[in-house]
């Protein structure tokens, strides 16, 4: 009786543990090409990302300039961030969330106007 006690607790451990070992976090370490359709047409930026264990940070680089990246996160291969966009004296909040797969990413923006997806591929070292 004691062996099968023993057996089913380790059982029930280990498959409380699987999730876990399942859902490695990726890397996103690195620069992306973003890809982003909108009433303009299609906008494609640069974006560098690091990353830290499960923080996020970085920069976007757009027409306006270089922009940070704040409140980056990384669950699994899911991931998501904050941009504030100003010009002139107007500032846009967007947020950013994707689901990562190698070396490719979709996902959504939402801003006050709205919510569009979004695309990115890692770019290869030069």
């Amino acid at each position: 009786m004691k062996k099968l006690n023993a057996l089913l607790l380790g059982a029930a451990l280990f498959a409380l543990a699987t999730p876990a070992w399942a859902q490695e976090a990726v890397d996103v370490t690195g620069e992306w090409e973003i890809t982003v359709e909108t009433p303009q047409g299609t906008q494609t930026r640069i974006i560098t990302f690091e990353q830290h264990g499960d923080s996020l940070s970085g920069t976007m680089e757009t027409r306006m300039g270089t922009t940070p990246i704040d409140d980056g996160s990384v669950n699994g291969n899911e991931i998501s961030f904050t941009m504030v966009f100003t010009r002139g004296d107007r500032s846009m909040e967007m947020t950013y969330t994707a689901t990562v797969e190698g070396d490719e990413m979709s996902g959504k923006f939402v801003t006050p106007r709205g919510e569009r997806p979004w695309t990115a591929k890692r770019k290869s070292p030069e």
